[in-house]
């Protein structure tokens, strides 16, 4: 198990500050991915951590994805223009339809987005999953809330527990993370390696001085 080293940035006090700020607002439009995307209120802004997914994840247009917790569909716009095609889900329904609004100014059409509680209404099998999850363990208010927040890190549990059902024969998952010091910063090892999964690449981008995010590259054992 490859350990990430923890760096001494709090995320809790950066993050009540963001929800607060992403519960009311109105839209506006950030650079990611090459795109011009429009980030509404209640939805995660699109950051580091989205450009260093679409970056890592490696695709051909003979393989299809699902992504686990869209936020403003950047990650999945930008991998079904490389892609067959691909499905993009999240719990909030404000993201679902962000992602929509943003793949219809793309001219994307091989991207499906709708709301599920991770893979509650997924069906199938995909050769790509992502998820790049809420990485604090802290408690909710809505489902705005689990942009940043996973209560008791349910939600991760529940992604490693199930992801293998919905993967193809060779399928890769792609996991983000960050070296946060209010996180577990072992928990995706721990739990990819009880359902199964061994670490197979790593990829890291700087965010500033204070922390750094992570793309994990997971694959069944053999």
């Amino acid at each position: 198990m490859k350990k990430i080293k923890q760096t001494n940035f709090y995320s809790i006090p950066r993050q009540s500050t963001r929800l607060d700020e992403r519960h009311t607002g109105k839209p506006y439009d950030v650079e990611c991915c090459g795109m011009k995307i429009k980030v509404n209120p209640g939805v995660y802004q699109t950051s580091g951590d989205s450009e260093l997914m679409a970056e890592s994840v490696e695709m051909t247009k003979n393989e299809d994805f699902l992504e686990i917790g869209c936020g403003t569909g950047v990650i999945s716009i930008a991998l079904a223009k490389r892609a067959g095609n691909g499905i993009g889900i999240d719990i909030n329904d404000k993201a679902v339809e962000n992602s929509k609004q943003n793949a219809e100014a793309q001219n994307v059409a091989n991207v499906e987005f709708f709301k599920s509680d991770v893979f509650e209404k997924v069906k199938g099998k995909f050769d790509v999953i992502i998820c790049n999850p809420p990485y604090t363990k802290h408690e909710v208010r809505d489902n705005i809330d689990r942009m940043f927040w996973d209560p008791e890190d349910e939600m991760k549990q529940r992604f490693f527990k199930e992801v293998g059902e919905y993967l193809k024969p060779n399928g890769k998952v792609y996991f983000g993370w960050a070296d946060f010091a209010d996180i577990d910063i072992d928990l995706p090892f721990k739990l990819a390696e009880e359902s199964g999964f061994k670490l197979v690449n790593t990829f890291s981008k700087p965010h500033g001085n204070d922390f750094a995010f992570y793309v994990l590259e997971f694959s069944p054992k053999d």
